[in-house]
């Protein structure tokens, strides 16, 4: 008992000391504008950042895609 209560409070301690986030409404926008809604879950503890990546690089390959296609169709 006493031995998680030790452990509790380092955690605490070192929960404590850690660096402050700035404000969401601070920062500002990164990213495609569809992706902002899924960077913002970062504030409630999701990683947002990294699925917005994610999903940022599908849109991205699929405009090149795209635009490819469309210069063979001018073609």
């Amino acid at each position: 008992m006493k031995a998680s209560i030790a452990i509790l409070g380092a955690a605490l301690l070192l929960g404590a000391c850690s660096k402050p986030e700035e404000p969401v409404a601070d920062r500002e926008p990164q990213g495609r504008e569809e992706t902002r809604g899924i960077r913002n879950t970062e504030a409630i503890g999701y990683s947002g950042n990294a699925i917005a990546d994610k999903v940022g690089g599908a849109l991205d390959a699929n405009d090149a895609r795209k635009a490819q296609l469309d210069r063979q169709i001018d073609q």
